[in-house]
């Protein structure tokens, strides 16, 4: 179990060769069904870019919702409309590796110093912020955000260079959810010490919050990280 999670994180645990090869081609299928079901293609259903417009659609459903209000920059988000309204939302919100900071940085200096290096791989993104109005629920707009979302993670380009990059994609969930997030090829992480730290804080802070609020249990979850290309083979 521990070195599922370490896999999962990213950590340097060997998962190469056939192993690596099965899981990815098993995941290439998960991904594709998910894809192609019905559920993720609804008529009437617009999913756009966020704008400047949406920000207080977004903060207010967040709000009532009772998730993070914070890091909601709506040119980050995915939003989905049905005759002009919005009918749900999702984001991928990037985290910063301090340690790549240039050498007269601060901070940069100092988390080198503690040896704090990434545990995971390439450019964190966390999926975050995923709701759907409750008049619209159970007809698949979920889907199709997550999925879009996800197509938007294996298209991640680095923003200097304009290439393509590895990405890690994590989340943050309520376990009754964890579910809905198998399906699309997301894993629970097992071990807490293999979360992305970024995360880490959050997630402490998400079990307390979940506990009191959901009677829930608050998890992490990791999606592998795929070039657009492998989807089609």
């Amino acid at each position: 179990r521990v070195m599922q999670a370490a896999r999962f994180a990213g950590e340097s645990v060997p998962f190469a060769g056939r192993k690596r090869r099965e899981f990815c081609a098993s995941h290439r299928r998960a991904l594709r069904s998910f894809a192609t079901s019905p559920r993720a293609d609804i008529a009437g259903l617009t999913l756009r870019r966020g704008n400047e417009g949406d920000a207080n659609t977004i903060r207010l459903a967040i709000l009532r919702e009772k998730m993070n209000p914070f890091g909601l920059e709506p040119r980050r988000f995915v939003v989905a409309e049905e005759d002009g309204r919005v009918v749900g939302f999702g984001q991928l919100k990037p985290w910063e590796t301090l340690s790549n900071r240039p050498k007269g940085d601060f901070v940069g200096n100092v988390v080198r110093m503690l040896n704090l290096e990434p545990n995971w791989r390439g450019q964190l993104l966390e999926l975050a912020s995923l709701v759907v109005m409750p008049e619209h629920r159970g007809r698949g707009v979920g889907t199709a955000l997550l999925n879009r979302l996800i197509e938007d993670s294996i298209n991640a380009k680095d923003p200097e260079t304009l290439l393509k990059q590895e990405t890690t994609v994590c989340l943050l969930t309520l376990k009754s959810t964890v579910g809905f997030y198998e399906r699309a090829g997301f894993s629970v992480i097992t071990s807490e010490q293999y979360v992305p730290r970024p995360l880490q804080a959050e997630l402490a802070a998400g079990k307390v919050v979940a506990a009191v609020v959901a009677d829930d249990e608050c998890v992490a979850m990791k999606l592998e990280s795929l070039d657009i290309e492998q989807m089609g083979s």
